[in-house]
């Protein structure tokens, strides 16, 4: 055994005058490589709401069929609105009917402050005709309230959409009594998809540093920006949630993908690196010479950061067999190294 390591020294050690190597070289920044990171995301509707019943009535209508677009303020469904009609109507009859005994009650204040300055009436009569237009002038005000909230029922008669958005169920027929808050048809805004991911914090960190950001999914890429990083970690999956907008062409909401981005340093391939007297690192050529430069931080099998100037040549070809300080000469890429 000691002989076999004797004879490999004597392998790396060229003699002197030994001709130069020939190898072959790079530009570092040639065969950088930038990190991309990716992590699951999907696709989310910014609202998918259940389009309730705002009142108790029955459906005698549904205009729309589960896959149709409307636009904001179609007709999803009307509902019978001869009670609610009614109520409005009966709400205006008692207003009319406040408003003659307010005027009533105010001519009755009238001809009592003239009786009392001629003394005519007692002070006590006069105050209980005060409080009766008071109270008249509330009964105006509470039937006014009735109107206006007779009206907004009566408006809930016809079912509208919000925004535009497809239909996506209906949750009733034709028919059927519906209570207030029961659900009507479900819907699913058309635009405003966001792209909804969990990172981990490291993750979240690179994310928001990167310039560029897609989310890929079935062979198409859609290129998306950061809206949002929630400042707060899952309490089970230590992980932060981020909410990217598209800024071209939308994918459909529900779509499972990855989001990708690129990360801010630039990496040399594993392929590069060579070990040395128990250190990882590369050789570069400078006046001729090889020079191994360790790389501390190097794993085996991994890209790695290195710190060298972009421009500095890389030998690649014939670097196997070289030792530090060795003489090279540099040879065309079309010629091989001996």
């Amino acid at each position: 055994m000691k002989r076999l390591l004797l004879l490999a020294n004597f392998l790396w050690i060229p003699a002197t005058g030994a001709a130069p190597v020939n190898v072959r070289t790079v530009a570092l920044d040639e065969v950088l490589n930038v990190p991309v990171y990716s992590a699951p995301a999907t696709v989310a509707a910014h609202n998918e709401p259940l389009i309730a019943a705002e009142i108790d009535a029955r459906v005698i209508a549904l205009p729309v069929q589960i896959g149709d677009r409307v636009s904001t303020n179609d007709t999803l469904a009307r509902l019978d609105c001869s009670s609610h009609e009614s109520r409005l109507a009966v709400a205006r009859a008692e207003l009319e009917i406040a408003r003659a005994q307010h005027a009533h009650a105010r001519e009755q204040l009238q001809r009592a402050s003239n009786l009392n300055k001629n003394k005519s009436i007692s002070a006590e009569l006069l105050g209980q005709r005060r409080m009766e237009l008071g109270v008249s002038q509330a009964e105006v005000k509470a039937r006014e309230e009735a109107i206006r909230q007779a009206t907004i029922d009566v408006g809930h008669c016809e079912i509208k959409a919000p925004f535009d958005a497809v239909v996506m169920d209906k949750k009733v027929s034709v028919g059927t009594f519906a209570a207030r808050g029961m659900a009507i048809v479900s819907l699913l805004e058309s635009s405003g998809q966001e792209v909804a991911v969990s990172l981990r914090e490291n993750e979240a960190e690179r994310l928001q540093q990167a310039d560029e950001l897609a989310f890929e999914a079935g062979g198409q890429r859609f290129p998306v920006r950061l809206r949002a990083m929630l400042p707060a970690l899952d309490t089970i999956t230590r992980t932060r949630v981020a909410r990217l907008v598209f800024t071209g062409k939308a994918a459909l909401p529900g779509t499972a993908g990855r989001l990708t981005w690129p990360g801010a340093r630039q990496l040399l391939p594993a392929d590069y690196l060579v070990r040395r007297d128990g250190e990882l690192g590369v050789f570069v050529v400078n006046d001729n010479h090889a020079h191994f430069v360790a790389v501390p931080q190097a794993q085996e099998g991994r890209p790695v950061r290195v710190e060298l100037a972009p421009d500095t040549r890389l030998i690649t070809d014939g670097r196997q067999r070289l030792l530090d300080g060795d003489e090279v000469t540099v040879v065309p890429l079309r010629e091989k190294p001996e």
